[in-house]
């Protein structure tokens, strides 16, 4: 397993499926939560883990990362939100990926 790739004890796309997470939620609490000088997509994920049962210590270290989301500062705030879900979602399916090839 790389060194970058946080210790599974289990696959974690079985667990985590975007459209469980409530974009709009997630959004609300963003915009309650965040400070201008806030990233967004660390805000993001720390809400996503907070509403998360599954995702570890490593796992979000992990993922702050390699996260690697399209934020156009253009876009609407659900919208921004939506596309750091996404890449979440992206970033754990390709550690499932990678764990099923070990």
């Amino acid at each position: 397993m790389s060194q970058k790739q946080p210790c599974h004890r289990q696959l974690l796309g079985s667990y985590f499926d975007h459209r469980q997470v409530s974009i709009e939620s997630v959004t609300a609490a963003v915009r309650t939560q965040r400070a201008p000088e806030t990233n967004l997509e660390a805000q993001v994920l720390r809400i996503v883990a907070q509403k998360s049962d599954w995702l570890t210590t490593p796992d979000i270290l992990a993922l702050r990362t390699q996260l690697d989301a399209d934020v156009s500062e253009q876009a609407r705030l659900q919208q921004q939100v939506r596309n750091v879900v996404e890449a979440i979602t992206e970033t754990v399916a390709t550690w499932d990926q990678q764990e099923m090839r070990l």
